[in-house]
């Protein structure tokens, strides 16, 4: 425009905000993104814990714990045993410790930021793990299937859960066809892994996992994945 100077800076807008802090929530933004997934993710949580079975003396972790619901859920069906959360987020670690304050004043929850690549856990400490709507960030995925694979106690399962993946129905839903193949692929280009069950299965097969499968609900938002591997 006449007049108006360029500052070599470029101005965030909301989308670009929102994937920053998907990626890593911070500050206020942050906050809120941390409060949205929670609503947005509520469904997908209860169907992923649902496949990993955990049972009433489990020690589980949740990597990429976030503001901690999949925490509370789990630590309610391990009522008898432990639940580790693990986020590299300190925002959503201060979320998630607020949400579960009351287990962990108990003793049966710890919420502490960390590094998938370099889990801050003894080898074999826990019977479950599940990782729900993060794989799609994490810096070096073999890396840190290999650390899962590490802290897994022999018996144990592993659960990666995504809402958006390659397995979205042949027959697209609403959702699916208004802003779903855009979006997808739009976030691929912004770094994003859209995996389809197969290719993460196989990276679990790679991490040395056995008996891996994955299970998938097509029509549920942009493709629900829910790949199982046990040690």
């Amino acid at each position: 425009m006449p007049g108006t100077k360029s500052t070599g800076t470029k101005t965030r807008g909301p989308y670009r905000l929102l994937q920053e802090n998907f990626r890593r929530p911070a500050g206020a933004p942050g906050a809120l993104v941390g409060h949205l997934m929670t609503v947005q993710h509520r469904g997908l949580t209860r169907w992923s814990a649902e496949h990993l079975d955990v049972r009433r003396t489990h020690q589980v972790l949740d990597l990429g714990c976030g503001s901690g619901m999949a925490v509370e859920l789990l630590a309610r069906q391990a009522g008898l045993g432990f639940v580790a959360g693990l986020d590299h987020s300190p925002t959503m670690v201060r979320q998630a410790v607020r949400r579960n304050a009351g287990a962990i004043g108990r003793g049966q929850v710890a919420i502490r930021q960390g590094d998938v690549g370099q889990l801050p856990y003894e080898d074999e400490a826990f019977d479950r793990i599940s990782a729900i709507e993060t794989f799609y960030f994490w810096p070096d995925p073999l890396r840190g299937l290999a650390e899962a694979y590490r802290v897994l106690k022999p018996g144990g399962q592993l659960a990666v859960t995504l809402e958006m993946s390659r397995e979205a129905s042949s027959v697209p839903t609403l959702t699916q066809l208004l802003f779903g193949r855009r979006f997808s692929k739009r976030s691929e280009r912004d770094g994003l892994r859209i995996l389809s069950g197969a290719e993460l299965v196989a990276m679990l097969d790679v991490a040395g996992f056995k008996d891996t499968r994955f299970v998938a609900e097509p029509r549920r938002s942009l493709g629900w994945v829910c790949a199982l591997g046990s040690k």
